[in-house]
């Protein structure tokens, strides 16, 4: 069992994964989009130390600013808040990946399978992922 932190900073002990906090959280968004405190306060209407406060986990943002982030830095608020480690931007799960077939109704699909099938599934995928890189590969040789 490995310890944890929610989104205030706050220890507490969960099953997989070290969460970061918040602060940390918002800290590498904004650097990920080489973004100045200032610019950041900027975008989301605050005060640079009010950045400066949520980066230091003194304070938390309202609920509105917290959207506006995750908005922005296209993630989810559960992201931001260290329930989620996954920083897929929430509407892709509503992108079509084939005629008929969503991404959340694929992930769907693929839960309700038994685990040998799932197995065989994931060896499928990463074939086809060498075989692209092999191919590209290739084709970078040739050129």
């Amino acid at each position: 069992m490995h310890i944890m932190q929610n989104y205030n900073g706050k220890k507490y002990q969960g099953g997989g994964i070290d969460m970061a906090t918040f602060g940390e959280l918002l800290q590498e968004l904004r650097k990920d989009h080489r973004l100045s405190q200032k610019q950041l306060a900027d975008v989301i209407a605050v005060t640079t130390g009010t950045v400066s406060n949520y980066e230091n986990n003194q304070h938390l943002p309202d609920i509105e600013k917290l959207i506006m982030l995750a908005d922005y830095f296209g993630v989810t608020t559960d992201y931001l808040l260290g329930r989620s480690i996954s920083r897929l931007p929430p509407d892709i799960f509503e992108e079509q990946l084939v005629p008929g077939k969503s991404m959340s109704s694929i992930l769907n699909d693929f839960r309700k399978l038994f685990p040998d099938r799932k197995n065989t599934i994931l060896s499928l995928m990463k074939d086809m992922e060498a075989g692209m890189m092999l191919s590209q590969y290739v084709k970078k040789e040739q050129a």
